[in-house]
């Protein structure tokens, strides 16, 4: 009996000491969804303002968007277009697949960049709620392309990132007019493109959702690879001196895979916030409902890079995470 207590004993002790040592989780964290948790696929956080506002892929009729003050606890639906969404798709060209949005500000309006039917779209609105609206219906280039992102640099040039369907999902750049209307589709350049026995190609010839920063002068280009039904995507990075590239991959991608006991953890943007940067990210509620994601932030950080030199740095993102929740 006293055999039986003190390994009863000592198992407790383990399993306080195994909490203990876990890294910080807020919101829900048992890796099932809960009623009230934030769903949503390829998620984008803009930090407007004082609040913090939040669009993904969720909606069949146009882009949802939530607002919080600290991104863990988050408002019901607070769009201003129809269904309370921020765009409907009774304001824009298309009529389905309404992925990946990203909302920048811009003077005293918000452009969205996103995709619809497979193209690659803009709207805009004088609020990040919405309405977003095209004043010309129509999407950026009439050739196909998902997964858009908008990086302006410190000289004011802007470029777009995106994924051309040109043997597989092929991460592209190219410069873009001053109001960031056009696309300059003759100054593309063929960026990442899923490398054969590698970490990228474990399911599908995929290579998504780029986005980009700016540190020390670099510029960091981070991805997607893999189908998004795999277990296995994940994300990682690439070095440019320039962004129209060429890029280098770091040689230890990726940074981010089945992170924190979660699967599928990626089509993740960037968020260099007042706070310090973090990385949201969706992942798969279970192997078998890939289309139902959770939504998920945890914070990223620049390293010194010993093995690269001492000026050089990489992205890691930390143990930190949060589960965000809608209220």
């Amino acid at each position: 009996m006293k055999k039986y207590l003190l390994t009863l004993c000592f198992t407790a002790l383990c399993s306080l000491m195994a909490v203990a040592q876990q890294p910080a989780r807020y919101g829900n964290s048992t890796g099932r969804a809960v009623q009230g948790q934030l769903m949503l696929a390829d998620p984008y956080i803009l930090e407007d303002d004082g609040w913090y506002y939040i669009y993904g892929t969720h909606a069949a009729d146009g882009i949802v968007v939530y607002r919080s003050k600290d991104m863990k606890s988050w408002s019901d639906l607070c769009g201003n277009a129809k269904g309370k969404l921020a765009l409907h798709k009774d304001d824009v060209w298309g009529d389905k697949w309404f992925w990946a949005p990203e909302v920048y500000r811009v003077g005293d309006k918000y452009l969205m960049t996103y995709s619809c039917e497979e193209h690659i779209c803009y709207a805009e609105s004088d609020s990040p709620c919405g309405p977003f609206v095209q004043e010309e219906q129509k999407p950026y280039l009439e050739e196909k392309g998902i997964d858009s992102s908008i990086f302006v640099d410190d000289d004011g040039k802007a470029y777009m990132f995106w994924v051309r369907f040109t043997g597989g999902n092929v991460i592209w750049v190219a410069e873009m007019s001053n109001d960031l209307h056009s696309v300059k589709l003759e100054t593309a350049q063929k960026l990442i493109a899923v490398e054969d026995g590698t970490w990228e190609h474990r399911m599908g010839r995929v290579a998504e959702g780029p986005m980009v920063i700016k540190h020390k002068g670099k510029y960091y280009l981070t991805f997607s690879c893999n189908d998004y039904r795999s277990q296995d995507y994940a994300v990682g990075f690439a070095v440019a001196d320039n962004p129209m590239g060429p890029y280098e991959r770091y040689r230890h991608n990726p940074i981010m895979h089945r992170h924190m006991g979660y699967a599928g953890t990626g089509h993740h943007a960037l968020l260099n916030s007042k706070q310090g940067l973090y990385m949201v990210y969706h992942a798969h509620f279970s192997p078998r409902r890939v289309q139902t994601r959770q939504t998920l932030i945890a914070p990223l950080e620049f390293v010194r890079d010993k093995e690269a030199g001492k000026k050089m740095y990489r992205l890691e993102v930390g143990k930190e995470l949060i589960v965000p929740m809608v209220k």
